[in-house]
């Protein structure tokens, strides 16, 4: 194979810097889209970092003697992005989640992730091209990445540590070794690959401490406990009466958002157990994200979204909240129909984990029938992928009532 002429290689250099902020745009958007992937299905993770292939280092893996690229989205690791595991086996779980969330492509650069030779140790990794999804593509803000490709790196800590020492050192290869040191080299990493299983065998056996004890949850069917007296929620049951109990707001200033703060409140930690652990928070979650054909993902500003609004309709404990849903199940749908539209034409990226939560507080909110207070309570409290919120406080008062009349 020629190498690459001047000409050529002049012009994926242009290509380069045309496309480089672009490239940037697409690690870290590729970036967040791992780190949300990974919190929900997969393992603890030591970290994941990327970085753009500097011009640099492009003119010189262009220059090489059989350098096979003819324009810039050929070279397949101008963006690049590292995960390290903490375990030999979290390799093959990262590897699983990624090839279901993205066109996976094996790298053309090292077609084979592990060594062969059943009579060699050495360094291994899993490396492949990792691109967005079509149906993601077709999104606005990412049809500008069509075409471009990530190198992804996968390999335990172990692994990783095995590569910076044989850099430190020099050597690439067992090959590279000086002759007479090759047999030390071979029981060196012979005892990387050793640790590594060996962790693996030892990892389920190991102390973790005991969960926080937590409320038991409801069974179908079980009397509901007695609902607390909370200020958009007085008896007789909400049923009955959707009128506000509050004095009436002063000018300028809804009533929503003048109570005192509360003296007990949620804390993110309980509030992050309650939305990955209870049962019907997830199974609303999952059919809210269904009826928008979207993924359901975890993401940690979303705690801070729903201690927020627990803290301003008065759900001052975890049971409470469960409580809340339950008593309230039937004004989780419509609530989500008003703030999210119709799914004809609303698409979405992701839906975020504790949604069911938000509607519910969203609901006890409406039922205020103030629309100043609904308006500024779902200005304050929304996760970041709800559509535009204006004109939609009448709407959801109206629809609570519906809910409430039929």
């Amino acid at each position: 194979m020629k190498p690459l002429d001047t000409v050529m290689i002049d012009k994926i250099l242009i290509q380069y810097d045309q496309q480089k902020k672009n490239y940037q745009d697409f690690l870290e958007r590729t970036l967040t889209l791992i780190k949300e992937f990974i919190v929900p299905d997969g393992p603890k993770i030591h970290s994941i970092v990327g970085r753009i292939k500097e011009k640099e280092s492009l003119v010189e893996k262009l220059n090489h003697p059989k350098s096979p690229y003819a324009t810039l989205n050929d070279v397949p690791d101008i963006a690049g992005i590292r995960i390290i595991t903490y375990f030999e086996e979290e390799v093959q779980v990262i590897s699983e989640i990624i090839r279901r969330e993205f066109n996976v492509f094996t790298s053309p650069e090292h077609p084979k992730s592990q060594t062969v030779d059943p009579n060699r140790f050495g360094y291994t990794s899993t490396n492949l091209q990792v691109g967005l999804l079509d149906n993601r593509l077709e999104l606005i803000e990412y049809r500008r990445f069509r075409g471009f490709l990530v190198e992804l790196q996968i390999r335990s800590v172990l692994q990783h540590a095995w590569l910076e020492i044989n850099k430190h050192l020099g050597f690439q290869t067992r090959e590279h070794c000086p002759p007479a040191r090759q047999r030390e080299y071979a029981r060196v990493t012979a005892l990387f690959e050793l640790a590594d299983l060996e962790l693996n065998q030892i990892k389920p056996h190991a102390w973790k401490p005991p969960k926080q004890a937590r409320a038991p949850e409801l069974e179908p069917g079980d009397p509901l406990p007695p609902l607390p007296e909370l200020p958009f929620d007085p008896p007789p049951p909400l049923e009955e009466d959707l009128q506000s109990s509050g004095k009436p707001p002063v000018a300028g200033k809804p009533a929503l958002l003048e109570r005192a703060v509360p003296s007990t409140r949620i804390g993110e930690a309980e509030m992050e157990r309650f939305v990955l652990d209870n049962r019907l928070i997830n199974a609303y979650d999952r059919k809210i994200a269904d009826h928008y054909d979207t993924r359901l993902i975890f993401k940690s500003p979303s705690i801070a979204v729903l201690t927020e609004a627990c803290l301003l309709v008065d759900i001052p404990s975890i049971a409470v909240a469960g409580e809340m849903i339950r008593h309230h199940e039937k004004f989780i749908r419509p609530v989500a129909r008003v703030l999210f539209g119709d799914p004809a034409s609303n698409k979405y990226e992701h839906i975020s984990r504790g949604v069911t939560l938000l509607m519910v507080c969203t609901a006890l909110a409406a039922k205020t029938g103030q629309t100043n207070a609904v308006f500024q309570f779902i200005t304050r409290n929304h996760f970041e992928n709800d559509p535009t919120i204006t004109g939609l406080s009448s709407d959801l008062i109206d629809r609570v009532q519906e809910v409430l009349e039929s």
